[in-house]
């Protein structure tokens, strides 16, 4: 074995070693705290950095700046909530439904929305999201303005049913990192190439064979689907729902931490969600009796800070820091890129072989 495989199954071995002791951290936050507070705010950053993952899925990596999420995760927790109040169907069933019902509301209405770019793209998102909420503030079958709440009752797994905040917590936990993973799959896959293509030059992707419309109604899909998932997991988490949880403001609730920890990259919405969420959290507990509304105003404040000062995140300014550097180097002793491709290489031509 030459010096080049040994040194890159070193770093991957370290790297490994270093996700894993993260990973533990968070496996033991509920063993080590007992706070019902702090296990609220950590389930809060779990639903709401999966939330903000599915829309840099289309945000992000595609380039289709949505702002109707809260609806996506809205029609989620209706679909759960009334297949399991008038049907009494398995919660965990119903996830499943409700995410294949929003999958293809949102294919349906979006698949000629896709002619238009930009900011029409952005327009019409935020009216399918209010044109959703006044339908359900105006049918008595979604419980017009009153919502809907699911049954209270013993602790039960088969139920997804608890009245402690730990199950909770290793649920989102997994949830979380379900959906992570999924992202990282897709981003290096075929799909995902494709999809930054089209974010980068559209005309260009058709050009080489690309069919935009064909990516952007997948990605759609697959972003408004994981968004009912979150919507099936706060509607259990806080047994109650209604046509308030799809207003415009939670859309933006769910940019927010995929543009302050980098919208280009997975990981910026996990990056972005473990600060903007315990920020918020704070100043609302703490100062939201003499200034209501405090923590929306600190998310315009840190948007635009990020905006003008920067504009890739925190991830875009952490990949050119010394920090990265001293990281990388000293602490997870990563090869050089040439050395990582000159491995990679070898492999492939292993399996071709």
């Amino acid at each position: 074995m030459n010096n080049n495989v040994k040194a890159v199954r070193a770093y991957r071995r370290n790297l490994s070693i270093a996700l894993g002791l993260i990973l533990l951290v968070f496996v033991l936050i509920p063993i080590l705290v007992k706070s019902p507070y702090v296990l609220n705010v950590f389930v809060l950053i779990f639903y709401m950095s999966t939330l903000s993952m599915a829309w840099n899925l289309l945000g992000g990596m595609t380039g289709q700046n949505s702002l109707g999420h809260a609806a996506y995760m809205g029609l989620g927790a209706y679909a759960s909530c009334l297949l399991i109040t008038k049907t009494g169907a398995n919660p965990w069933l119903s996830a499943i439904f409700a995410m294949v019902v929003v999958g293809l509301v949102a294919g349906v209405i979006f698949y000629p929305c896709f002619i238009l770019r930009g900011p029409y793209f952005t327009l019409v998102s935020i009216a399918f999201g209010e044109a959703m909420r006044q339908f359900i503030i105006n049918s008595s079958f979604f419980g017009r303005a009153s919502g809907v709440g699911l049954p209270f009752g013993k602790d039960s797994w088969l139920d997804f049913r608890f009245m402690s905040k730990v199950p909770y917590y290793y649920v989102g936990l997994a949830m979380v990192l379900g959906i992570y993973l999924l992202m990282k799959k897709i981003e290096r896959s075929r799909m995902g190439y494709a999809l930054r293509t089209i974010r980068e030059d559209e005309d260009a992707a058709a050009a080489i064979g690309i069919n935009p419309t064909k990516y952007k109604v997948m990605a759609v899909v697959v972003s408004s689907m994981v968004a009912a998932l979150v919507g099936f997991f706060y509607a259990s988490y806080i047994r109650y729902i209604d046509p308030e949880l799809m207003v415009q403001a939670k859309s933006t609730e769910s940019v927010l931490p995929a543009v302050v920890g980098g919208a280009a990259y997975v990981e910026g919405p996990l990056v972005g969600g473990l600060i903007m969420i315990p920020l918020s959290e704070f100043l609302r507990a703490n100062f939201s009796a003499m200034l209501p509304g405090i923590n929306m105003l600190m998310y315009a404040v840190v948007l635009i800070t990020v905006i003008r000062f920067r504009p890739t995140g925190i991830l875009g300014w952490y990949m050119h820091s010394k920090a990265k550097e001293f990281i990388d180097v000293k602490l997870l002793k990563k090869p050089s890129i040439e050395v990582l491709e000159a491995v990679e290489l070898e492999k492939n031509r292993g399996k071709e072989a």
